[in-house]
């Protein structure tokens, strides 16, 4: 079944009954206790072989213009002023334009997303962008860094060293960190619109490729060119939610290659828990339009690529043991972040808990559910980029000695002083973390 984007809205998205069969087979017990295996399935399908299966974007358009607002609503307030002031200068010729940038910016303002009530920078002044934003993926000068940047780097965020609160980062130190993964290599790729997201590379002692989220549909052709780079195969990729800036760039991938792209990327499996379409209309009204493109996308997919993931499940890449932590939770604060999934995962006795944009009440669920011995990590993905997450709670019981921090500039600082990243900060000084990986410093590499 094909879900159509070629109707007047977005929100004709709703395909019924879709995913309902993932290929669960092949269980055997894992090196978590109680835990069942979810093997990778080796579909042997490249993207440009079944791209003519896929949904045809003669309205491509209309989602560019979403594209676009998408990214305002995780830059810093300076860049959504200065893109305010350009708009402000143009005019928008085409109806559909119009129209979608006026449901978009009303779905915002709905949506509980900013602070006091809110958790993300753009909702103030949605659907704006500073110019900087409008390229598709090159890289930048922050952006050409394949591992730590030291204090001389050119990207700003070394300007500023330990922030507010002492923390200095390993990009500030210039340090080079020492082996750990056995072989294996996480990397985690900077924002190539200085927006928050969220985009994980990992690659296994042999060879195998495992992504997490992903990033904005912006990040997408720097996302494409390093897995490339490092064989063009993913054996799972892993979404935590389907919000813009950690579902984006997978949906650009997959547009691209149904649109004749042809780069040969191969993905074996992919990995999430979506609700039905019209839960995200109803419960998170801000990210509806890229769940629904989401979901329409996977629709196309064989379904042997797809796994809707469950708690107590485990998916094995090569010596890499990935545990799924949670089920995904319907609750009555944060409800999209909240309805995200958890990811833990075993690299050469190495933790490592990818938390997404998980809030505070999932949290609390999270640690109730799981208890502190199951959450306890040496490194964690600060939740929703470090500011306004889980709780401190949560950190004590992971207690980890490495925080992944993907949190743009104008975020780590809180140049607003309207975000929570000092307090997360804070915990993390009382919890003695002596090594922090941020984004701000460009793509971060852990070997």
């Amino acid at each position: 079944m094909k879900a159509n984007i070629d109707g007047h809205s977005f929100t004709g998205l709703m395909v019924a009954g879709l995913l309902m069969a993932a290929v669960f087979g092949g269980a055997k017990p894992d090196t978590f206790s109680g835990m069942t295996e979810l093997p990778v399935k080796k579909s042997g399908i490249y993207l440009t072989e079944y791209k003519s299966s896929m949904l045809a974007m003669s309205n491509r358009e209309k989602f560019e213009i979403y594209a676009e607002n998408n990214v305002a609503q995780f830059q810093s307030p300076g860049q959504q002023a200065g893109a305010a002031d350009g708009q402000q200068a143009s005019s928008v010729q085409e109806t559909t334009q119009t129209v979608s940038r006026t449901i978009t910016a009303g779905q915002r303002k709905s949506s509980g997303k900013g602070e006091s009530g809110s958790r993300n920078p753009g909702n103030q002044n949605p659907g704006n962008q500073s110019p900087g934003n409008q390229d598709s993926g090159n890289q930048g000068p922050g952006n050409q860094n394949s591992g730590n940047q030291g204090p001389g780097s050119q990207n700003p965020g070394v300007q500023n060293p330990g922030g507010q609160t002492g923390i200095i980062t390993e990009g500030e130190k210039g340090a080079q960190s020492e082996p750990i993964f056995g072989g294996a290599t996480l990397t985690m790729l900077n924002s190539q619109s200085d927006s928050q997201m969220l985009s994980v590379i990992i690659q296994t002692s042999q060879g195998s490729l495992i992504v997490v989220d992903g990033g904005l549909g912006k990040d997408g052709d720097y996302l494409r060119s390093q897995i490339q780079a490092r064989g063009n195969h993913v054996s799972a990729w892993l979404i935590t939610h389907p919000h813009g800036d950690h579902a984006g760039a997978l949906y650009r991938i997959l547009q691209d290659e149904a649109e004749g792209a042809q780069s040969g990327m191969q993905i074996d499996g992919i990995y999430y828990s979506f609700a039905a379409p019209e839960w995200y209309t109803v419960h998170d009204p801000s990210e509806q339009t890229m769940a629904h493109a989401i979901i329409g996308t996977f629709s196309g997919l064989p379904e042997t690529m797809l796994h809707q993931v469950s708690k107590g499940q485990t998916i094995q890449v090569d010596d890499v043991t990935i545990q799924v932590m949670n089920d995904r939770y319907e609750l009555s604060t944060d409800k999209g972040n909240n309805a995200g999934i958890v990811y833990k995962m075993l690299i050469n006795g190495k933790s490592i808990l990818f938390l997404g944009d998980m809030a505070e009440e999932g949290g609390r669920r999270l640690l109730a559910e799981a208890g502190p011995e199951a959450l306890k990590s040496d490194i964690v993905q600060m939740a929703h980029h470090g500011q306004n997450g889980v709780g401190e709670e949560v950190y004590q019981a992971i207690n980890p000695s490495i925080c992944l921090w993907p949190t743009p500039q104008w975020l780590w600082e809180n140049s607003s002083g309207k975000y929570r990243t000092g307090e997360t900060k804070n915990w993390m000084s009382r919890l003695n973390v002596q090594k922090h990986y941020c984004m701000k410093d460009g793509d971060q590499i852990i070997r």
